[in-house]
């Protein structure tokens, strides 16, 4: 026995008054818990509605809101739709202007407005504001896009009156405190070099400048440049907030549980005659002109930037909004790539696994928006998908959609508006397009019948007008290094390099031939 052992037993023994310790016990082993028994589903109320699955009955049937206008003493329009399901009401005062709209504006601006809307009133601060609004539990927001902005909420209904007061607040008194311009500014630069991280955001920015040109509204994207937001000045946001803020390039959507005698005299309490007067003025023309032609004389544009992924997209000049061949066009680019089952995505995602997904669309504001067709692809594929989605424009423009396409298109198309309709406040959205774009207050009862009237024929002849490959721009996000030789086998010609925000690089390439120093005196 070793000295250590030994001396633990003396000192154990001593602890027991001399006595040896008692054995120690283990506890008896623990009996495995019994096995459990699943229990059968205990029945529920519609056991029996669940045991068969609904019968398919033929088409869902899209019954659109029905909207009714008034007008306030001072001429601002009102739409109101009546949904008494929830105690819920949606507000959305819109304006008819946004930011492709006012032109020389300085980019970004517009937007940068939209941001400043809810940042002080005259009798509230941004805090304030912040703080009345979730007080009553609201959802709020002011907003500016290419066509439009304002301010909105969504609301108990009784919270309406509250709900409305701070509206009017925000929307009639902005003061555009310097503080918080500066505040904003510096979010907004942030953003602005954040964008050169996301190849997505790059590819916009140099579609924009190549197919509009810098000196045209869609030339930049909606925040505009770092220089843009560094000079904006808030005489300018002033200038801007008085040229779009009047009665008559105005309209506010009610949308809930209200009914129209009832909702009528809080809004001339809110933004009628004594609240908000109607001035005199040029209003803002909607939609600029189209570029007679790109702004590049090349047809491909190559950012730099080398990565697993490259973008790529295929562009050019679009429609405006109010173009009579609208839902032609919608169907068509459905078929080429505004769904899951488009030609485009089934090529390049499908069959070649370049990429997760492939799109189209067409970008129709007041004025001709770009056409755009590309996806995010494995770069070493970015080449032969180039190929493949020219491929695609070239097949609907020779053979026009097949009868199980055309038919899957209308399909898709009807079954997604009822989304647009889902609560309160898509409603007031979806009705803002009535006042933004002109359109009757029936355009939801007929756009589906408009949609379904659309034939192979007239798929084909937009595609033959509006996908010629020999009008198309290619914008390429990838590494040069790799692409520039590639890029050459398209037969494009040669590309345009861009930075980031679009721009044509405003320094030599490092494999430059340096300028010799000047002697030293």
């Amino acid at each position: 026995m070793s000295f250590r052992l030994s001396l633990a037993l003396v000192l154990a023994v001593a602890a027991c008054g001399g006595e040896t310790p008692p054995p120690v016990v283990p506890p008896p082993p623990v009996a495995p818990p019994p096995p459990v028994t699943p229990q059968p589903p205990t029945g529920t109320p519609d056991a029996p509605f669940r045991a068969q699955a609904p019968a398919p009955n033929g088409k869902i049937r899209f019954v659109a809101p029905k909207v009714v206008e008034v007008q306030l003493k001072n001429g601002l329009r009102v739409l109101i739709v009546e949904r008494h399901d929830l105690p819920v009401v949606g507000v959305r005062l819109v304006v008819g202007s946004g930011a492709g709209d006012l032109e020389g504006a300085r980019p970004g601006a517009i937007t940068f407005l939209g941001g400043m809307i809810e940042q002080g009133t005259k009798k509230r601060s941004a805090l304030q504001i912040s703080d009345d609004f979730e007080a009553i539990g609201a959802q709020h927001g002011a907003w500016f896009d290419w066509d439009s902005g304002g301010v909105s909420v969504k609301v108990l209904a009784d919270k309406l009156d509250a709900a409305l007061e701070l509206m009017s607040d925000v929307a009639l008194h902005p003061t555009f405190p310097d503080a918080e311009i500066e505040r904003l500014r510096a979010r907004r630069i942030a953003g602005i070099q954040a964008e050169k991280s996301n190849p997505g955001t790059v590819a916009q920015n140099a579609l924009a400048a190549a197919v509009f040109g810098r000196a045209h509204p869609y030339g930049h994207n909606l925040g505009g440049e770092e220089t843009d937001a560094k000079k904006l000045t808030r005489a300018e946001l002033v200038r801007a907030y008085d040229r779009v803020f009047v009665p008559k390039n105005a309209a506010i959507i009610v949308a809930g549980d209200i009914t129209k005698d009832a909702i009528l005299p809080k809004l001339e309490a809110s933004f009628g005659l004594a609240a908000w007067k109607s001035t005199s003025g040029a209003l803002p023309h909607k939609g600029p002109s189209t570029p007679a032609k790109p702004a590049t004389e090349r047809r491909i544009v190559l950012v730099d930037r080398a990565g697993a992924q490259s973008q790529i997209q295929i562009t050019r000049t679009g429609v405006p909004y109010a173009t009579k061949d609208r839902e032609s066009i919608v169907v068509m680019n459905a078929i080429l790539g505004g769904m899951f089952s488009s030609r485009i995505n089934l090529n390049l995602r499908e069959k070649n696994a370049y990429t997760y997904g492939a799109r189209s669309y067409f970008a129709m504001r007041h004025g001709a928006g770009p056409f755009l067709a590309g996806a995010s692809v494995v770069a070493e594929k970015t080449v032969p998908a180039i190929k493949e989605v020219f491929t695609e424009l070239e097949g609907l423009r020779r053979d026009g959609p097949t009868d199980e396409e055309l038919s899957l298109a209308k399909e898709s198309i009807r079954l997604a508006m009822p989304g647009r309709f889902e609560t309160a406040s898509d409603v007031a959205s979806a009705v803002a397009d009535l006042v933004v774009y002109d359109l009757p207050l029936d355009d939801f009862d007929k756009r589906l019948a408009r949609i379904d009237a659309v034939t192979a024929a007239d798929v084909k002849r937009v595609a033959v007008e509006y996908l010629a490959a020999d009008a198309m721009t290619v914008v390429v996000v990838g590494g040069k290094a790799t692409l520039a030789p590639q890029l050459e086998t398209l037969g494009l010609g040669a590309f345009d390099e861009r930075d980031a925000y679009g721009n044509a690089p405003s320094v030599a390439p490092a494999d430059a031939p340096k300028k010799p120093a000047a002697p030293k005196k």
